[in-house]
């Protein structure tokens, strides 16, 4: 789910700016010779941030932070330090308004200025090493398919293969439903590799980043049809726009190798959203499997003492990216393997063990899926996983519900949005499962760390025994 963009690199160069000015205070502060400021720790604290502030903006409208400007040595060094030479007198001018004394540190003022352009130079000298790395291993690079042999495909592929986008951007292939007859085996020296449905299985193995529509916009049918196809899978989808002037300020656009495109679905927790995320997973399941150690061993004592089986129950569910994993649980019904969880499990099951009552009834039966987070199979917050064609009444889930697949775009949660606001204790009608997917896809659109934290706190405190738990 970590995936490295642009603007994780960014983000990650500004916080080596912000060491880099704190270790600049230090050091002046370590060499200082002039007189004594009577400043307090807060108010050494507040102009620190006074102008690291400005310095950020200084150089975010001078586009200072910017992959490509890493990678030129003259321009990495000389463009903070000469933000760093305007913030500075910026920030003396209004704490001196508080106190004057400032005025008189001239001298002192330059030497923190020779410090922190020195502190600075290194964070880009870093930065510059990265991502040269980054370049050289292809972290940074996206891989493209194509859909559709048309007219547009070899303007697409000049596009992405010219000389300043080729860091960026690797073809992998161009894929077409029509059969070999009657379709060219490759665009351009690039080869057409199969259809949708092989695609589907590449961007499935997490081998496809960005998938070009090369369809014309009056075929919005069939358009229609390929983002219906792909729409479960984490991968930015893209049409490119026939006219590039056209206004698109309540769309959402990209630009990608110089084409301006509409942008169907983009991949979610990308970038420092994924890392965020990624490290909330570890900390709250390690957190959680430590407070809960004592119930998860008297829960499987119980269970080993009272009825036949084995302790853990386990089950394929469908994931990220479509892809199939093993979920656990505690076990909390009698043994039945002609049981593939289909048809879910109705609140009257007579295999229900008395102590599985207690532990549906708890939710103590989830939280072995702390193991699946750490594993990485699971996140702690996300759509809940189902078991693969989870049928609601006669049709499978995704001919139920034909937004179904759009939850699969990010990994599945042991609780989620949906179940704190009454999805849970299965979902066995039509109106219940299209409910639960729109809260999946508010979720998956609405992301945040804040978010994480208010379900998971509504999780604890209102929905482990809530009235739809069972």
């Amino acid at each position: 789910m970590i995936f490295w963009t642009h603007g994780l690199i960014n983000r990650l160069v500004r916080l080596g700016d912000l060491f880099a000015i704190a270790i600049a205070f230090i050091a002046t502060g370590v060499t200082w010779r002039g007189p004594g400021l009577d400043f307090n720790l807060l108010q050494y604290a507040v102009a620190g941030v006074l102008f690291f502030t400005l310095f950020v903006k200084l150089m975010e409208a001078s586009n200072s932070y910017r992959v490509e400007r890493y990678r030129n040595p003259l321009s990495s060094i000389l463009r903070p330090a000469v933000m760093t030479a305007i913030a500075l007198p910026l920030t003396g001018a209004i704490v001196g308004i508080y106190r004057p004394e400032v005025f008189a540190l001239g001298g002192e003022l330059l030497r923190w200025l020779g410090w922190a352009v020195v502190a600075l130079s290194i964070n880009r000298f870093i930065a510059r090493y990265l991502v040269a790395k980054a370049f050289n291993s292809g972290l940074l690079k996206r891989r493209v398919a194509i859909v559709g042999v048309t007219d547009k495909t070899e303007h697409i592929i000049e596009s992405l293969r010219r000389e300043d986008q080729r860091h960026t951007y690797e073809i992998v292939g161009i894929y077409d439903d029509r059969g070999p007859d009657r379709r060219a085996e490759q665009v351009l020296d690039v080869p057409v590799l199969g259809k949708v449905e092989d695609l589907r299985r590449a961007v499935s193995a997490s081998s496809v980043d960005v998938v070009i529509l090369a369809l014309p916009w009056v075929a919005m049918t069939r358009i229609d049809g390929m983002l219906e196809r792909l729409q479960g899978f984490a991968a930015d989808l893209l049409v490119p726009l026939e006219n590039s002037d056209l206004r698109t300020s309540f769309a959402s656009t990209i630009t990608i190798a110089g084409m301006r495109s509409l942008c169907m679905a983009h991949r979610p927790l990308k970038g420092s959203q994924g890392v965020l995320k990624a490290a909330e997973d570890k900390v709250v399941a390690l957190i959680g499997l430590t407070l809960t150690a004592p119930i998860l061993l008297a829960a499987a004592i119980a269970i080993r003492l009272t009825s036949p089986g084995p302790i853990l129950f386990r089950q394929r569910r469908v994931g990220f990216n479509n892809q199939t994993f093993d979920v656990f649980k505690f076990r909390t019904m009698t043994v039945d393997p002609l049981d593939d969880g289909t048809r879910g499990t109705p609140k009257d099951n007579p295999r229900i063990t008395r102590v599985g009552a207690f532990l549906r009834r708890s939710s103590i039966d989830e939280l072995p899926q702390l193991f699946n987070v750490l594993r990485g199979d699971m996140s702690v917050v996300g759509p809940r996983p189902h078991v693969p064609n989870m049928l609601v009444g006669n049709n499978t889930y995704l001919e139920a519900v034909r937004q179904y697949a759009f939850r699969c775009r990010v990994k599945p949660g042991v609780t989620g949005l949906a179940q704190i606001n009454g999805a849970r204790g299965g979902i066995h009608t039509v109106e219940k499962a299209r409910r639960a997917v729109e809260f999946d896809i508010a979720y998956i659109e609405n992301w945040s760390l804040w978010l994480d934290i208010k379900i998971m706190a509504k999780t604890v405190i209102v929905g482990l025994f809530g009235r739809d738990v069972f």
